[in-house]
């Protein structure tokens, strides 16, 4: 039998390579052009290429035919091109099968555990689609599926299925597999009445039918697999292997064991689906070999790695019948064992991965070496690309990029987002700004519009729903530029026909993706090319199309669904492809750095690297969490004859073993919390820790890198920055003071400054809760209207509540365009009403109020020395009284001031106003304040509140002026500098210029005074 084995300390495929090339015949250049070698992925098909380069020396080769053998697991859906199986039926198109079986799921009764959405018949037909390919692939009989139709296969799987549940199995695994019984019969029936073979069993035919073909004539020329079975391999590709191993011409290479092992070692190996091994136990025992059998491919060169590392790796993960080696001690040998060997513990992902960057970057140093990060995490791996970015280095992560996770894909799913969410400003805008988006315009002037419609309609409470809510938002703003107008036209044009998604009635999600590409495609136009050109751009573009094409093709089996679910259903069918690196689809493939990789775990198989990192090695992610799906339970799958659920822990604990055996420098790396929550390492970092603990108390070496990304960012000496103080020429400064800009003043003079002197205005949140300001508004401009509409002398209550609904329905009426503001308020101001209404009535029935002035502006020239300051101010009420004096009144809706407030003069609005009214500032008549009085004006339990200052409002407008004159000699007339909060106690309301004073930098180095 032609099995052989390549150390698994040395580089696999430069063995490889080397051995194919030392067996060649001499003075037959073509011989290796005839040579056919079988590996698992195409990745290492490609890099046998480039080692076959290497081992050549430099020189010419008619390199051999490289295949991906298909059918090694249900995660490698390559097709094995050789010409036995072109007779071969075709196979059904997965998203063709994923809608049938939707549809057939979406008649499961929904107290049976049907699906609710269609989202959810999707999902589940995807998951029950895996499990037919299961089944098909782990078939032991192979003779059934080689010479039988498929449908005699699926009633010998459904006799099986029939027996699954016992009486001691919960009731639900009785349901559950009777709905699959039913959807199997179904699936089985449509694929016979269309001539197709469902996937998984095409893909062990095809194996077969290359058996066979192998078993009547073996090759004529070298055909080799290699670097099969570390992961485990499914029955009909054991028995072609097994075939070939057997051919003259054949011969199977697989990685070698780290040290021999005896019988009873190696059966419990075979026996332990999470072991390493176990894949290469399993897979000689179906050739009908044992490990004894594997012979030497080709001498390795040396690597550099440690010599017994492998022993070492391996007996830390022997199964329980191998422990007795444990307690064999010989130090020194161990210690050698674990030189190039490091541990690297960072605190999050982001520190992490700024270690493995550092990593990665400390290796290119020496010229020549190649360094890799293998991790099954796409998050680490994002991080990682672009931490190395940071040093320069540009490194794809080869795994790829999730289709729907590209640019164009993630536009098409913001695109049904937006309809979803009614053109509410965050996902209206996300659509709006996407590279992607011009709707025929030209983009620079797309995206000003885009800037231009958020300032003025989508920032502060959010519209009203639907494009019709978004242009009276933009009406009630004034009149609106040209721009705005052109782009809420090309937008509106963009949508016809899918520009809503209701729940009723239901449509076809056929024509809901044919009218949703139809928008995408005109949004994404410009002046000088169609949507489509755009969209479908790239490397990335070509994979996207495909899979719409197919989705088209497969969608018109689905029944017609609520418009509404269409967004989940268009994201769970983009889900699952892969797409190229988006650094390669942007015309950068060529800066990629050529000794750098970031791998993810099937990509790393066979390959190796001068320094390798073995990133996020935790359990739940390396390895993964294992679940038996939702179809079977543990015992349910032994029963039926499927492999163990933790069969896919012995696969990633064979790329953990092989990776680290034969790279020189091995990085075990992992982060003690991610995502916010602490993580438990990978159980076989327990095992080498507690093996080398035993051994003399060795270890693993920690590794810097972790300190090296800590110091990265950490200044050697804090020095926070001053705190600001800006003091601008008199010239630039103010000589008008309002009663807000007052309380700004004294609070946070540089909040002042930014506001008066930079004249910064902030910008409202998207999707802002109504706050504070509207509310104050809407119910200044109803007390306004009423109030103006009421005579002096108490109309009567009818005529008084008429006055207010008119009032509160003008104010309303303002905002209509914020739907929000109407919900909460309408019924809130009625009772106001109420409360306001009683007030007035007690106020004038008795002629006790001879005039009000109602939100009058008031104005004095304040004289001092260098100039004239204007002070100025907008009373909401001011009262004449018939006992004499005024009385002046502030609406709230929130808090009320404290007296002490007035005192210190955090609320220096009414001493104000009293003063300015002594100064005869309103109406040019001078008037004594003899009460100062807030109105809390709520509209909850307790509408309405009066609180009346006690201290005689004269004593407070003193107060008032002397501060006034303060405040405009020190900083308007004088060169005082506006500080930024120099009253610890004392903030600016809302906080709007915090972050331009950076107070977090250097409110950290003060002391509180």
């Amino acid at each position: 039998m032609n099995l052989y084995a390549i150390p698994p300390a040395a580089p696999f495929l430069d063995t490889l390579a080397a051995g194919v090339l030392a067996r060649l015949p001499d003075g037959a250049p073509d011989a290796l052009a005839r040579t056919t070698i079988l590996l698992p992925t195409r990745r290492a098909a490609r890099a046998l290429r480039e080692a076959f380069l290497r081992e050549a020396g430099g020189r010419a080769l008619l390199l051999p035919r490289m295949r991906a053998l298909a059918g090694l697991s249900t995660e490698d859906a390559d097709e094995l091109a050789l010409p036995d199986l072109l007779d071969l039926p075709p196979a059904v198109d997965p998203l063709t099968r994923q809608a049938v079986l939707a549809e057939m799921a979406t008649r499961i009764p929904r107290r049976a555990g049907g699906p609710a959405t269609p989202e959810q018949a999707w999902l589940l037909a995807g998951e029950m689609a895996r499990l037919f390919d299961e089944i098909a692939l782990e078939e032991p009989d192979l003779a059934m599926l080689e010479s039988r139709p498929p449908a005699e296969f699926a009633q010998a799987w459904l006799a099986r299925l029939d027996a699954l549940v016992p009486d001691r199995h919960a009731r639900h695994w009785e349901i559950t597999t009777a709905i699959l019984r039913a959807a199997a019969t179904d699936w089985n029936d449509w694929l016979a009445d269309r001539g197709l073979l469902d996937i998984g069993v095409r893909r062990v035919k095809a194996l077969a039918a290359q058996a066979a073909a192998w078993r009547d004539a073996p090759p004529e020329h070298p055909t080799v697999a290699a670097g099969i079975g570390a992961g485990g391999t499914i029955p009909a590709a054991a028995a072609l292997l097994g075939i070939l191993a057997r051919a003259p011409q054949g011969a199977v290479v697989l990685q070698g064991l780290p040290e021999p092992m005896d019988a009873a070692v190696w059966e419990a190996v075979r026996k332990a689906p999470t072991h390493p091994l176990a894949g290469h136990a399993r897979l000689l025992a179906a050739m009908d070999a044992q490990s004894a059998d594997l012979r030497p491919w080709h001498d390795p060169a040396p690597r550099g790695a440690a010599a017994d590392r492998a022993v070492l790796l391996g007996r830390a993960l022997a199964p329980a019948e191998g422990l007795e080696a444990w307690t064999q001690r010989d130090t020194p040998r161990w210690d050698a064992a674990r030189k190039g060997l490091t541990r690297l513990v960072a605190a999050d992902a982001q520190q992490e991965a700024a270690a493995i960057a550092l990593l990665l970057r400390e290796a290119m140093e020496t010229p020549g070496h190649r360094a890799a990060l293998v991790t099954p995490d796409r998050d680490l791996a994002r991080r990682v690309s672009a931490e190395l970015a940071r040093h320069g280095i540009t490194a794809d992560d080869s795994a790829g990029e999730p289709l729907a996770e590209t640019p164009a894909a993630a536009f098409l799913r913001l695109v049904a987002r937006m309809l979803a969410d009614g053109f509410a400003p965050v996902p209206l805008l996300s659509v709006l700004k996407h590279p992607l988006c011009s709707g025929g315009m030209a983009r620079d002037a797309w995206l000003a519009a885009a800037r231009t419609l958020e300032r003025i309609a989508l920032r502060g409470p959010r519209p009203a729903a639907g494009l019709a809510g978004l242009r009276a938002s933009v009406t009630a703003a004034g009149d609106a530029p040209d721009s705005v107008v052109a782009l809420l036209d090309a937008l509106e044009g963009a949508l016809a026909g899918f520009d809503a998604l209701p729940d009723a009635p239901a449509r076809p999600p056929a024509d809901l993706l044919a009218a949703h590409m139809a928008a995408a495609e005109a949004l994404a136009a410009t002046p000088e090319l169609p949507g489509g050109l755009r969209l479908y751009a790239g490397e990335e573009g070509e994979p996207l199309a495909r899979h719409l094409d197919a989705l088209a093709s497969a969608l018109p089996h689905l029944p017609p669904i609520s418009p509404a679910d269409w967004p989940d259903l268009f994201e769970g069918a983009l889900a699952g492809p892969v797409a190229p690196s988006l650094r390669a689809t942007r015309g950068r493939a060529a800066a990629a750095h050529p000794r750098i990789a970031i791998l993810g775990l099937l990509e790393a198989r066979l390959q190796c690297f001068d320094r390798v990192v073995l990133g996020a090695l935790e359990e739940s992610v390396w390895p993964q969490a294992t679940e038996p799906g939702p179809w079977m339970s543990r015992p349910m799958r032994a029963a039926f004859g499927l492999p163990e659920a933790e069969a896919r822990i012995g696969r990633v604990a064979a790329d953990f073993l092989y990776a680290a055996a034969a790279a020189p420098e091995a990085v075990f790396s992992s982060a003690v919390r991610r995502g916010g929550a602490p993580r438990v390492p990978a159980r076989w970092m327990v095992r080498v820790d507690t093996f080398l603990a035993g051994q003399g108390g060795l270890a693993l070496a920690a590794s810097p890198a972790a300190g090296w990304a800590a110091a990265l960012d950490a200044p050697a000496v804090v020095q926070p920055c001053a705190r600001p103080a800006p003091t601008p020429p008199a010239v630039l400064r103010p000589r008008r003071l309002t009663v807000s800009d007052a309380a700004l003043l004294i609070a946070d003079p540089y909040a002042f400054y930014a506001k008066r002197v930079l004249r910064l205005q902030p910008l409202k949140a998207l999707e802002e809760d109504v706050g504070a300001i509207e509310y104050g508004t809407l119910v200044h401009d109803a007390m306004a209207g009423f109030l103006r509409a009421l005579p002096m002398n108490w109309p009567g209550e009818q005529a008084a509540r008429a006055a207010w609904a008119r009032a509160s329905e003008k104010a309303l009426a303002a905002h209509a365009d914020r739907p929000g503001i109407l919900a909460f308020w309408a019924p809130r101001l009625a009772n106001i009403g109420d409360f306001v209404i009683a007030e007035e009535a007690a106020l004038r029935r008795d002629g006790g109020l001879v005039s009000c002035l109602v939100e009058t502006k008031g104005k004095v020239v304040l004289p001092l020395q260098g100039g004239d300051v204007e002070i100025e101010a907008r009373a909401d009420r001011l009262d004449h009284l018939s006992a004499g004096g005024w009385r002046v009144v502030d609406y709230k809706t929130g808090t009320v001031p404290k007296e002490a407030a007035l005192v210190a003069g955090d609320a220096p609005q009414l001493p104000i106003e009293a003063w300015l009214l002594s100064e005869g500032a309103f109406g040019g008549t001078p008037g004594t304040a003899t009460a100062l009085v807030y109105w809390r004006l709520t509209g909850g339990e307790q509408p309405g509140e009066v609180k009346t200052i006690d201290a005689t409002a004269q004593d407070y407008a003193a107060i008032a002026q002397e501060r006034l004159e303060n405040l405009a000699a020190r900083w308007l007339l004088g060169d005082a500098p506006f500080a930024s909060r120099p009253h610890p106690s004392r903030s600016a309301p809302g906080g709007d210029y915090d972050h331009l004073a950076r107070i977090e930098e250097w409110s950290a180095g003060e002391a509180e005074p």
